[in-house]
């Protein structure tokens, strides 16, 4: 199976009825923060989609680029899907026609958002044919809606190639669900809304960096915005828009508000550098859509825990001057959320046996490489218990065992292992 050539979605899907989705290892079950909580690692949020949220094919690495997008996306619509199943399939039969019928369902959702994109064809009515067309329709419409490539080199524009596509499968739950009544111009304001929030936040520190120019024109290529609204967000890069002048209403429910927040984040953060202006404009933007500090915070850290993690498949250039800015970043952040729970981590660290018993060795004896991992592992579920972190996948690789004990506080430790 070859995501590159035709056919591939019914070979997918009849490799995939194996598998169950399983949202019970998922810490929430509020619909839309478990939505974000499963797509944040995979990338979809941000214009890169990278990693399936759990299944890995036998055969991934040998796919190209755009190939791993696609079933990125086809298993992100999957679990848009089931998050709002009303009986959860139980055989591997069901699970198969459950995912068949998603795959189906995905053509007729780009059908009514656009109708060019339904299938007009003399033999369409015949059920067979029909059935068969729906799946090819598909696969068609996942090729186009990923192929439209960035004409921008910098480091974010690359980035936030496809983050609209992350809108496409939110709304698709929403249209299963029979949520809204008219999608398309709910997403169309949406669209608008966004633009006018990236040139806002642009101007956040008076200066318009090249990086934010390109991820504002990546971001409006990509918006199949009308000439009207086209030349509006024109007009809102070019003149500067004040955040209250922003209507903010159709960011109505927690998901879209988070995603509003986190498209600013990533337009201020464009240069990789947070200045006090650009922090005060982020901070009077997470009021505005009823956030608080801390998850504010979270949302920095969800950003920069994605950049840290995938340096190598999403920055292209590889300046390790512009990691080290990073990575220094996102330890002090981490680090200040950490020490704001010190006295919970203390504590779940003094119920983990294993862990205690790992550490107090370690102040006698070096600890095994095996040992070692095991420690790191443990240090890090210990870490996800936190509010913050709850809802984000933090860089596992990043947080290697020496990062982990210089931005863990030494109270959380056995104070003999203070030394």
């Amino acid at each position: 199976m070859n995501p590159a050539e035709k056919g591939w979605l019914p070979q997918y899907i009849d490799f995939r009825k194996q598998y169950p989705i399983d949202l019970s290892r998922y810490a929430l079950d509020r619909e839309e923060s478990l939505l974000y909580q499963i797509m944040q690692p995979t990338g979809l949020i941000y214009g890169h989609p990278l990693h399936t949220p759990e299944l890995r094919h036998p055969k991934v690495n040998r796919w190209n680029s755009l190939g791993k997008m696609k079933v990125v996306l086809f298993e992100s619509f999957l679990y848009s899907a089931t998050i709002h199943l009303d009986t959860t399939p139980q055989h591997q039969d069901e699970w198969r026609d459950f995912y068949m019928d998603t795959g189906k369902s995905i053509g007729r959702f780009y059908s009514e958002l656009d109708p060019k994109e339904r299938i007009s064809k003399p033999w369409y009515s015949f059920s067979k044919r029909n059935k068969i067309d729906e799946i090819r329709n598909t696969e068609r419409i996942l090729h186009k809606r990923l192929f439209l490539k960035s004409r921008w080199n910098y480091f974010w524009a690359s980035l936030f190639n496809n983050s609209l596509l992350f809108l496409d499968t939110y709304y698709f739950g929403q249209w299963r669900k029979g949520t809204f009544t008219n999608i398309k111009w709910h997403k169309d304001a949406i669209k608008l809304m966004l633009l006018k929030v990236i040139a806002s936040a642009a101007h956040a520190n008076h200066i318009i960096e090249r990086e934010e120019r390109s991820l504002f024109n990546t971001f409006l290529n990509s918006a199949s915005l009308t000439k009207e609204q086209e030349k509006t967000a024109k007009s809102a890069l070019k003149d500067g828009i004040d955040l209250n002048e922003i209507d903010l209403k159709y960011a109505d429910s927690w998901i879209l508000r988070k995603y509003v927040l986190e498209v600013a984040i990533l337009t201020i953060w464009s240069d990789k550098v947070v200045t006090e202006e650009e922090k005060e404009f982020l901070t009077r933007l997470a009021k505005r859509l009823n956030f608080t500090e801390e998850e504010l915070d979270t949302s920095l850290i969800a950003i920069e825990s994605f950049v840290v993690e995938n340096w190598k498949d999403v920055y292209f250039l590889q300046n390790k001057h512009s990691f080290q800015i990073v990575s220094e970043t996102i330890l002090k952040r981490v680090s200040f959320v950490i020490n704001k729970h010190k006295d919970s981590i203390a504590q779940e660290i003094r119920e983990s046996k294993e862990l205690w018993q790992l550490l107090d060795k370690s102040r006698r004896y070096p600890l095994s490489d095996e040992e070692q991992e095991k420690v790191r592992v443990q240090l890090i579920d210990i870490l996800k218990t936190i509010p913050a972190f709850v809802i984000i996948a933090l860089p596992g690789t990043f947080l290697t065992l020496p990062v982990l004990l210089k931005v863990l506080p030494k109270s959380v430790f056995p104070s003999s292992f203070h030394d």
